[in-house]
Order: structure tokens, then C-alpha cells, then sequence
């Protein structure tokens, strides 16, 4: 991810799984490293949410309100599908600050 003010942060994780339809889309993730904190600890465990599909645990419909579908728990402390205007981000806990993300790339690999 690079920052706003152009700083590069890295969330690297050992396993990183997306369940199937029957499962909700269940993200699991663990052994986490980088330098931009494990904020999608967060959401691990968490079902995917949509706009025409709350499953987060939040009072409020965070797919519907960020525009974007992910795996929220109580809308975010990762974001990384919303419209940037609402804000993409990610929760950096040891500073317990946001990253206001300005660009974002995923690459998920085969353990295989």
C-alpha cells in the first residue's frame, strides 16, 4: 500500500484463505508480517459483506456505506475496496492511527 504522503506499508500474511459461497466467503488469516500493523486481524473470521449482502457485526450496513464490498466486523480497521473519496485505510495499532491509503495492490499466491 502506499500512503497518502507516499510511504510504502507492507501486511504480508503465511496463510491467507477465502472460504466458499455456502461459508459466506470466510476470510482467514495468520502469521502476519510487514510494517503497516495486522489490521485485517480485525476482520479475520468475518464473512464477506456486499452491498446486497450485511454481514458484518456492525449496527449500520458498512458495505452499503463505504461503498464497497469487504470483509468488515464492525466496518473497518482494513478498507481496501471503498470508493477513495470515503476513504481507503488501515488501522496502524502501534501508533493507533489510520493510514489514509492512496493505492492498494493484493497478491495472493498458491501454497502449492
Amino acid at each position: 500500500m502506499m500512503d497518502i504522503y507516499g510511504l510504502l506499508w507492507t501486511a504480508e500474511y503465511a496463510s491467507f484463505s477465502v472460504g466458499n459461497r455456502e461459508s459466506g466467503f470466510k476470510l482467514v488469516v495468520a502469521g502476519y508480517s510487514g510494517n503497516a500493523s495486522d489490521a485485517l486481524d480485525y476482520q479475520n473470521g468475518m464473512q464477506f459483506s456486499a452491498k446486497d449482502s450485511d454481514r458484518d457485526i456492525s449496527n449500520t450496513h458498512c458495505a452499503a456505506n463505504y461503498e464497497g464490498g469487504w470483509w468488515f466486523s464492525h466496518c473497518q480497521h482494513a478498507n481496501l475496496n471503498g470508493r477513495y473519496n470515503l476513504g481507503l485505510t488501515w488501522f496502524h495499532a502501534a501508533k493507533n492511527e489510520w493510514i489514509a491509503v492512496s493505492e492498494s495492490t493484493m497478491k495472493i499466491t498458491t501454497s502449492n
